[in-house]
């Protein structure tokens, strides 16, 4: 297990002075990364081997965003690992220890070389398995689309130096963070499938769509809720989706408040209902 304080900053909120939905996903990263280091033995077996930790999905649920000037802390645990991935949970919480957003994140063990997956032996990694799994509705990593999705280009943009990380490609917290800046509704849940690596250079083209009542295999969905689906390409594969994140619940300013949908074509989707669940009782850390 792992947790660091953070202050949030002036570059972590939006205009109203919450942490951003997309920051989230930045500072749990960072925080897994840490683990990792703060690990030497199991650190040293991924740097002998050319190994590398992939991010494969996401799923965050939001209850509550700190403001600007908000001490909190973040902390994550590994709880399994199955073939070749990794599974961990992550948390934010505020001063007074309530929960601002829980996490559950699939990560892939890769050679650097050949790009294939690696098998941990069970020596390597059972002593970095050191939590049990918080309580929370744990959805596929794979994300299904309902059909008849209509997407609608948002923006274009390049990966230029500054979203690279040590990894050479697109950073995935980085990626998480330039598709929700460009909606502008909080979010009580984003799941996020990534599904290639934007190198430098690449192009990409952020697009979305917008749903009020889907209907998935996986869960049943509340019916008064709105749905966002975003889809950064890199398109230099054409249709080769680099990552799929949908966001569950945005929060409205009133109840019954209806906007106009950013995505053409006249239609209007109701922004209704936050996140109606309180935020689950997880055990405090002491």
């Amino acid at each position: 297990m792992y947790s660091f304080h953070h202050k949030v900053a002036t570059s972590d909120v939006g205009a109203d002075g919450l942490l951003r939905s997309g920051v989230i996903g930045l500072l749990m990263q960072d925080c897994s990364s840490f683990q990792f280091q703060g690990e030497p033995v199991f650190f040293n077996f991924l740097q002998e081997n050319n190994l590398g930790v992939f991010l494969v999905s996401r799923q965050v649920e939001i209850y509550h965003l700190p403001a600007y000037g908000e001490d909190i802390e973040i902390w994550t645990g590994i709880h399994g690992c199955k073939g070749f991935y990794g599974l961990r949970n992550t948390t934010i919480r505020d001063a007074s220890g309530t929960l601002c957003a829980l996490s559950f994140a699939v990560g892939a063990f890769v050679n650097r070389d050949t790009g294939k997956p690696f098998v941990l032996p069970r020596s390597a990694y059972e002593s970095i398995i050191d939590c049990e799994p918080l309580p929370m509705e744990y959805l596929s990593r794979k994300i299904t689309l309902p059909d008849g999705l209509a997407f609608v280009p948002l923006r274009r943009d390049r990966v230029v130096p500054g979203y690279v990380d040590a990894n050479c490609h697109l950073n995935a917290g980085r990626s998480l963070d330039l598709a929700v800046s460009c909606i502008d509704f909080s979010l009580s849940r984003m799941r996020v499938e990534y599904k290639a690596q934007a190198k430098p250079g690449a192009d990409l083209l952020l697009e979305s769509a917008s749903l009020s009542q889907p209907r998935f295999h996986e869960t049943p969905f509340p019916a008064r809720r709105s749905y966002c689906f975003l889809n950064l390409r890199i398109l230099r594969f054409g249709i080769g989706v680099f990552f799929n994140t949908r966001a569950v619940g945005p929060r409205a300013r009133h109840e019954d408040e209806e906007r106009a949908s950013p995505h053409g074509g006249g239609t209007s989707h109701t922004l209704q209902e936050a996140h109606g669940d309180s935020s689950p009782d997880l055990p405090r850390k002491a």
